[in-house]
């Protein structure tokens, strides 16, 4: 019998035997349902769509009454929507979840979760594909995140648990234990600066860290211009012990006390404009960067002359060459007699040394702990004298830039520790501003009236030019010709010069700070260690070499007496 069109209560469709059989619709009692499609033997059988009055809806198989097959369901109060398959209403089986937030799943489902084997894409565009379990990411699996990084293995309820591999965007990579998506338990860990750490691991750190540097040995050394030396380096903890970490890089730099001039003054302004600040130190006071190399990279012949006009003073430890000091304070000194430079020698027995020719190459590789020797470069023209008769120091930075030696290679710490080489402090570069500082000071502390000492070499210098005693002649030293008290002083300059700054192919004596700081990028699991710190203390390399005659009056008496019968 052919099925008829028919209304019947809330039901308009087709019917056969009373029942609803073939298309109709039907609403429920309730209102809230309404469903449209196929009917057989009075229930839903076939396609049709159950609709709900918040906008929710099913469209697709139903058997028998019951949801189930392939069908596409829509949540309206999430915005979800399932496409897939159904049994007994729920989802079961393969499928496609899309949620509201644009974050996609495919895969097996088993009572409306995710469970079995299936591919979940996030919001952020990160993806997982393994097993999941009650909606979680659950046993084997892998998830690339947004940000590139990679992670391969075990989870537990939708954390990393168990053994795993993460690989890192920036090439780092981590293999070992997980617990509570941390890394937990023996790992090893491989940085993209170099460094790695192998060993147990607690909550994502690894569970003996290092937080600072140390320097080796002790922590201060006391050299002679021109000597290397080498430091030792190593990782602590906190409570000092070694950490055995590998790769780290640590850079050594050295660093002079950094002065302020008062304000007003010319080199006030010049600091202000100056991009270095100053760096902190544990001993009360800044320091800004002095030179710190190899002693491979000094090449002597480019220094450009040092203000002051030094002339070569042949190798260190050579004290043949070195000038007697005039200025012993409270004591009259006589210097061995030698001709002033520009004058024509008369006296045979007097000479000035043939000057030595410097050859520009690199110095030689000293013993640990011994000066370098090598050949002095020839220096410039005399200082600039002032009407006070003493050595004018410049003000101003110089426009002539000192080639400064390459700084010390970074090294890589081998099981927590690593060291430096054959060390030296070579010359400031020409302006450098911690001295220019200090020389202000000297000069505006120097007294500017001639000393008696000074007053009394130049009368038996001019003594020893005329062939007599200048007594006889009734001459006032301190009416010598001006040229001749102007190349005096600049002697005196040349030789305050080496009693302040001693040989200036090298640091001036004083004090001076070495760092060791951990410059691994990026930091090691983001933190940098804390930097070590030692004292340099640099001595005058010339000061033991000055042959200094100390006479008394009666002894400058007799050598003016031999000048007399000379």
């Amino acid at each position: 019998m052919a099925a008829r069109v028919k209304k019947q209560g809330n039901y308009v469709g087709e019917t056969r035997k009373q029942l609803r059989e073939g298309y109709g619709k039907y609403i429920y009692s309730n209102s809230f349902y309404t469903y449209e499609g196929e009917w057989r033997d009075g229930k839903k059988h076939g396609h049709g769509k159950l609709l709900m009055k918040d906008g929710s809806y099913y469209e697709g198989e139903f058997i028998h009454g019951e949801i189930a097959g392939h069908g596409t369901r829509y949540w309206s109060h999430n915005k979800n929507t399932y496409s897939g398959q159904f049994e007994n209403g729920e989802l079961e089986g393969h499928g496609v979840m899309t949620y509201a937030d644009s974050s996609r799943y495919e895969g097996a489902f088993q009572r409306n979760k995710r469970e079995g084997h299936g591919e979940l894409t996030d919001a952020d565009g990160g993806i997982y594909e393994g097993s999941f379990h009650n909606n979680k990411r659950h046993g084997d699996g892998q998830q690339t995140y947004a940000n590139g990084d990679r992670y391969i293995g075990d989870w537990i309820n939708g954390q990393r648990q168990g053994s795993g591999e993460m690989h890192f965007q920036d090439t780092s990579l981590y293999d070992g234990q997980w617990r509570n998506d941390m890394f937990n338990g023996e790992g090893t860990y491989i940085g993209v600066s170099g460094m790695s750490y192998e060993g147990i691991w607690i909550n994502g750190r690894p569970a003996i860290e290092a937080d600072r540097l140390v320097f080796v040995g002790e922590p201060v050394i006391e050299l002679v211009q021109g000597t290397t030396f080498n430091v030792a380096v190593e990782t602590r903890n906190a409570e000092g012990e070694l950490v055995e970490d590998n790769g780290r890089e640590i850079q050594i730099i050295a660093g002079f006390r950094h002065y302020t001039p008062s304000e007003g003054t010319p080199l006030f302004n010049l600091i202000e404009d100056i991009e270095e600040k100053p760096t902190p130190t544990p001993y009360g006071y800044d320091v800004v960067n002095y030179p710190l190399t190899e002693v491979n990279n000094m090449k002597l012949d480019e220094r450009p002359p040092s203000p002051g006009g030094n002339k070569s003073i042949g190798n260190i430890g050579d004290s043949s060459s070195a000038e007697v000091n005039l200025e012993e304070e409270g004591e009259d000194v006589v210097t061995e007699d030698k001709p002033i430079e520009g004058e024509a020698t008369e006296n045979p027995e007097i000479r000035e040394p043939p000057k030595e020719e410097t050859t520009g190459e690199t110095a030689t590789l000293p013993p640990e702990g011994k000066p370098m020797d090598v050949p002095v470069p020839l220096d410039g023209d005399q200082p600039e004298v002032t009407g006070e008769g003493q050595a004018s120091m410049p003000m101003e930075v110089p426009e002539q830039e000192t080639p400064v030696p390459p700084p010390v290679n970074t090294h890589r710490s081998d099981e927590g520790k690593t060291s430096f080489q054959d060390l030296i402090l070579p010359s400031a570069p020409q302006g450098y501003i911690p001295f220019t500082i200090l020389d202000q000071l000297e000069e505006e502390l120097r007294p500017k009236s001639r000393g008696k000492t000074t007053n009394l070499v130049a009368a038996l210098r001019l003594g020893a030019k005329v062939g007599r005693s200048i007594d006889n002649e009734n001459v006032d030293p301190t009416k010598l010709d001006t040229k001749e008290n102007a190349k005096i002083d600049a002697r005196l300059a040349k030789q305050r010069r080496e009693k302040t700054y001693g040989d200036e192919r090298f640091a001036r004596p004083g004090e001076y700070v070495v760092m060791a700081q951990d410059v691994t990028n990026p930091p090691f699991l983001g933190r940098t260690l804390q930097p070590a710190y030692m004292l340099i203390k640099v001595t005058n390399a010339l000061e033991k070499l000055k042959p200094t005659t100390k006479k008394s009056k009666s002894s400058t008496k007799r050598s003016k007496t031999n000048v007399d019968k000379s």
